[in-house]
């Protein structure tokens, strides 16, 4: 026992440093803690909205059974992304198997080590709704027992199944030349399905109540710890929990015992496929520093599913945006409308600045060189060896942003072109705004990642979630942003052409971006090589 115990606690160092408490001096950071409440008080406040209806038709007991399917489908999505790292070819496999240990100990290690990453996920969604509950509900100890047994017990379905098709897609994923495309695809339907919930939760609440029943029926029919949880909170019985805990062990075994017959082929697989894919012959193809630089960045930035999403999403929400102003702008201005203050035609005058708007939120809200240095990592020595100026590198980074950022930008650009009746001067200057912009805030970002590296992470979601230089160049272009669209309003107010506006704001921009890049060609090769890994 003592061995399995070292075993599972030198196993969890690894690929768990999203719970991470200290920092490599060995300071305490509460960063994971401010993170994990602010999304613990996100979700409560959710739960909040949806328990106040349920308790004016006696139904409070519909929102725990609504929390553990959302909870399930969460916790299987993240699973089935979590598997491949946590469970196949996992950094300390070759030490384990080593080692004088069965190889079933070895799994079990593994999925136990999944199991703790998703009772954390877990209970990051179910705690605040159990808390609500307990809050609008007047509940016995009973409860309490209950649900703690619920926390330790529902995140074993999800584990199992995302364990069997996380086995099936590491077993096939080889095959596929995007397959981290599936993974930046799913995430951002969801994150898209959030926000649809966010701006449309009134009307949500009001359907969802009135068809509360026949919800709780179904959630509760089709999934067992749903209809459990909500038998056993409002009207508890020994037998009820004793049954339930005696089928989740069972599923937990079984899964394990199948995981077992198939767990250590899968891995020797993925362990020959990796050295095949190493000794194929390449075609090489020879191309001068600067275009290496921007492919290698590319594939860096589109090979890395959550580098895509967190700096990426907000051009797909750029797109979506427009989308909507374009095909939803009379519904849109009859929401803005207040006593007839404004006409129709009025805001259509303000489009273009409406427009530019959108541009400077976009680009300064999606900084994607602020991770680009700390994604080096153990790497970036390599890179200080080339027989290139480091400035270059700097600016092949700030060059590969602006090429993702650029083309989506003018993308909405063109709609809103077509949609909307501009003049050439304004088409002009949301041009130039539409590439002056990303450049600002592409070299903003390169030089907060430069003052404040962070070469020292175990994975890609720590640089690009984690870091101080994402946070301060977050921070940064909230407040550009918010500055700017003020400053273009008040110019408004004062009588000046949305012309003369636009003219006026691009041009301190490129003033500003003029700035940027003499401090970054004059200190940028010296800050870059102070750098140390």
């Amino acid at each position: 026992m003592k061995k399995i115990i070292s075993l599972i606690r030198a196993s969890m160092t690894e690929n768990m440093n999203i719970f991470k408490i200290k920092n490599t001096s060995g300071k305490k950071t509460l960063l994971p803690i401010i993170l994990a409440i602010i999304c613990m008080f996100s979700v409560g406040t959710y739960a909040n909205m949806i328990i106040e209806p349920l308790t004016s038709i006696k139904s409070e007991y519909i929102l725990l059974s609504l929390f553990v399917i959302v909870t399930f489908f969460l916790t299987l999505v993240e699973g089935v992304y979590k598997s491949s790292n946590l469970l196949f070819n996992c950094k300390d496999d070759n030490l384990l198997f080593s080692l004088p240990i069965k190889r079933r100990t070895v799994l079990f290690i593994r999925i136990f080590k999944f199991y703790v990453f998703e009772l954390l996920y877990n209970s990051l969604f179910l705690f605040p709704a159990m808390i609500i509950y307990a809050i609008n509900v007047n509940v016995g100890i009973s409860y309490y027992i209950v649900s703690l047994f619920m926390l330790l017990l529902l995140p074993i379905i999800p584990i199992v199944i995302s364990c069997l098709i996380g086995g099936f897609i590491s077993n096939t994923s080889s095959k596929f030349k995007f397959k981290n495309m599936a993974q930046v695809i799913v995430t951002t339907l969801l994150l898209l399905i959030i926000l649809y919930f966010s701006f449309n939760m009134e009307n949500i609440l009001s359907n969802f109540t009135n068809n509360a029943s026949y919800i709780n029926s179904v959630i509760t029919s089709l999934y067992y710890p749903a209809n459990a949880y909500v038998k056993m909170a409002t009207n508890f019985k020994v037998v009820d929990l004793i049954i339930f805990i005696v089928i989740n062990l069972l599923i937990f075994i079984i899964g394990i015992y199948i995981m077992n017959i198939r767990y250590f082929k899968i891995n020797s697989k993925v362990k020959e496929e990796k050295v095949i894919s190493k000794k194929k012959n390449y075609n090489i193809k020879v191309n001068s520093p600067r275009v290496s630089l921007i492919k290698k960045e590319l594939n860096k930035f589109f090979n890395t599913p959550v580098f895509i999403i967190n700096a990426g999403f907000g051009l797909v929400l750029f797109i979506i945006g427009i989308t909507l102003i374009c095909f939803k702008f009379d519904s849109l201005v009859n929401g803005i409308i207040v006593d007839g203050e404004l006409s129709i035609n009025e805001i259509k005058s303000y489009i273009p600045i409406i427009l530019y708007g959108f541009i400077c939120f976009t680009s300064f809200m999606t900084s994607i060189t602020s991770s680009m240095i700390s994604l080096e990592g153990k790497s970036f020595n390599i890179l200080k060896s080339l027989p290139i100026k480091s400035t270059f590198i700097i600016v092949s980074k700030v060059a590969t942003a602006v090429l993702i950022m650029i083309p989506v930008i003018l993308l909405g650009d063109i709609i809103m072109f077509i949609r909307f009746s501009f003049n050439i001067v304004e088409i002009l200057m949301i041009i130039i705004g539409s590439i002056i912009l990303p450049l600002v805030s592409e070299t903003i970002g390169i030089l907060v990642n430069l003052k404040y590296p962070k070469m020292d992470a175990e994975n890609d979601t720590e640089v690009v979630k984690q870091s101080m230089s994402s946070m301060i160049s977050v921070f940064i272009g909230i407040a550009l942003s918010f500055i700017t669209i003020f400053v273009l309003v008040m110019l408004l107010n004062v009588g000046i052409s949305s012309t003369l506006v636009l003219t006026l704001s691009n041009l301190f921009y490129i003033i500003s971006f003029s700035l940027l890049f003499i401090y970054l060609n004059k200190y940028g090769n010296r800050i870059f090589n102070r750098i140390n890994v």
